[in-house]
This record gives structure tokens, C-alpha cells and sequence, in this order.
């Protein structure tokens, strides 16, 4: 089995690499997307195994995914198919300022359609790491139990759980039920990992440390904040219940296009952990994959390799930052 697990919505992603509109665009190569996806990708090209947990269709969609994550060694053994539901696909165009246009059509996904008994034929031997997001969560109901009993399953088989919140309001049906079903789902995890304004979003406060101590407080072992293309910051309390902060700048990069930024941090926690790296190199080298991933207009392509993430960090410049 593998070492880390994730759940998500893998999706096709239709590209025009230009600044057309989709009626200029003439060709639109077809690439992987979707955040849990991004992840799972970024682990593979550090060199450490992966399995990934979700529904798709029984469709062209579905089997470009699967021929996909065979084709890199993303395990793909509790993956379902389906027919009635059709696997979800992205359409994306540049923009000049890094904030690309996209077009969903996930609505009524297969993915949407997974149920919490896909956990029961789960195997969580060798199992270190699962990953969660808020997207997934967030489909249906249905998809916020799976997620749920995922997790609970995973921690009774003593995995730690990384939960990064990646809020869609559009997804729910209210803010306040948003932050209520998010919130429920942190106190489960051992990593909460919000960027700033999530956090502030979600806990009410402003400041990052009371930010994290009110996640500590609910027994979260650490708090990761993200601070845009500034840097981050890890929370966790010391033997005396003290907060203990860690802050690590980022990387002076040229930014072509923003997406996949936190997916690629993400993956350079997990990476991290597995490898016991201690505290400010588990930031810097979370900081470098979010980095390297943003200079790459595809949402996952740019994520980097083991020896390409060592000569980044090796020859890359920093930021300045103090929190």
C-alpha cells in the first residue's frame, strides 16, 4: 500500500497556453487537474507513493485519468467507475495578471456520486499520510460523509491526517454552514494548513497566532498558515502547552499563473513529514514547490522532481518576512 492517500475529483483540463478567448483558441491540449489531484502528483514526483480514493465516470474523461496515474505510479485501487454520471472536465485560459479563466463542468460528477461505503474496502497498511481538502467535502453530503469517515477510519489506523480547507463558497449552501462543517473536520486532523484569510475566515480571528491557537485549542497538533507568495508560518505547542511559531520566507520567482500554488505547498508538507525533516526546511521546501509550481501555466506540469526541488532551493533567492 502506499504511503499517502487522498480523495478528491480528478478532472481533465483543457488548456488554450495563450491569452485567447475559448472562441479565439484552436487547439486546447488536454493536461490533469483538480486540487487533490495536483497533490497526489506533486508526492509522485517527489519520489513517494500515492493512492488515490474517488469515483469517475465510465467515459473518455475517466479513462485519460486512469491511464494517467497508471502511467505514474499513482495507485488507483480504490478508484470506482460508474455509468449515468460523467467524469468532470476544465476548461482554462491565461490571463496577463496570473489569475487564469476557468470554466467547470463537474455538476452531477461521478466524482459527486461517491458514498461513505467506498471507505469500507479501504486498506490502510503502510498507510502514513491522508490528505483532505474542502472541495471534495463540499459536492454533496454524500461526499462530505466519505470524506468524514475517511478520516476517522485513517485515525483509528493511527495515519495522520493533513486537512487544507481550500474553501468554495459556491459549493455551499451558506458561509455559516461552510465554516461549521470545515471546522468540524479540523478538530479531526493532526495538520490544518489555511492560508491566511481562510483562517481568519474560519476561526474569526485576525492575528495568525490566534489564528492557530484557536485550532490548537481544539487539538490540532499543528497549524500551517500560508501567506500568499510571502512565505508561511507552522504553529504547534511545546511541552509546557507554549506556542511555538516557525516563520520561513518564500522564493522571488516570475509568476505565470497561480493555480496549483497550494497544492504543490501541500505536497512539500506531506513530502516532509514522510521524510522527517525538521520544522523550518519542512516550510522552505513547502515554500519552493508552491514557488517552482507557479512559474507553469499548467496546474500540475510544473511540480517538481526530488534533484529539481534541491537545485531550486540551492540557487533560488529569498524574500524577506517577519511575522
Amino acid at each position: 500500500m502506499s504511503e499517502v492517500m487522498t480523495i478528491g475529483e480528478p478532472m481533465v483540463n483543457l488548456i488554450a497556453d495563450s491569452n485567447e478567448t475559448y472562441l479565439e483558441a484552436r487547439t486546447l491540449p488536454r493536461q490533469m487537474a483538480g486540487a487533490e489531484f495536483n497533490v497526489a502528483i506533486g508526492v509522485s514526483r517527489q519520489g513517494h507513493t500515492v493512492s488515490y480514493v474517488t469515483t469517475l465516470g465510465k467515459d473518455w474523461q475517466g479513462d485519460l485519468i486512469l491511464e494517467y496515474m497508471n502511467g505514474i505510479g499513482i495507485d488507483t485501487t480504490n478508484i470506482r467507475r460508474m455509468t449515468g454520471a460523467a467524469t468532470g472536465y476544465q476548461l482554462k485560459v491565461r490571463s496577463s495578471d496570473g489569475e487564469p479563466k476557468v470554466i467547470y463542468f463537474r455538476s452531477g460528477s461521478a466524482a459527486s456520486q461517491t458514498t461513505p461505503d467506498i471507505v469500507d474496502t479501504i486498506d490502510f497498511d503502510g498507510v502514513k499520510i491522508l490528505h483532505v481538502t474542502g472541495i471534495f467535502s463540499a459536492l454533496a453530503p454524500n461526499t462530505y460523509d466519505t470524506v468524514s469517515n475517511l478520516v476517522d477510519a485513517a485515525r483509528s489506523h493511527g495515519v495522520t491526517v493533513l486537512f487544507d480547507p481550500n474553501p468554495r463558497p459556491t459549493l455551499w449552501p451558506g458561509k455559516e454552514a461552510m465554516i461549521a462543517a470545515t471546522n468540524k473536520l479540523a478538530a479531526k486532523s493532526d495538520v490544518f494548513m489555511p492560508g491566511l484569510e481562510e483562517g481568519r475566515l474560519f476561526s474569526g480571528a485576525v492575528d495568525p497566532h490566534d489564528i492557530a491557537k484557536f485550532y490548537l485549542d481544539m487539538g490540532v497538533g499543528k497549524v500551517i498558515i500560508k501567506l500568499g507568495d510571502e512565505g508561511s508560518a507552522l504553529f504547534e505547542l511545546d511541552g509546557n502547552s507554549s506556542v511555538q511559531k516557525t516563520v520561513v520566507p518564500s522564493f522571488t520567482v516570475n509568476v505565470v499563473d497561480t493555480v496549483g500554488a497550494g497544492d504543490g505547498f501541500a505536497s512539500g508538507v506531506i513530502t516532509a513529514l514522510l521524510e522527517g525533516l525538521d520544522t523550518r526546511h519542512l516550510l522552505e521546501r513547502a515554500n519552493a514547490v508552491g514557488a517552482i509550481q507557479v512559474t507553469s501555466v499548467s496546474d500540475s506540469e510544473g511540480l517538481p522532481t526530488a534533484e529539481e526541488l534541491r537545485d531550486f532551493i540551492a540557487s533560488t533567492p529569498r524574500k524577506e518576512l517577519s511575522l
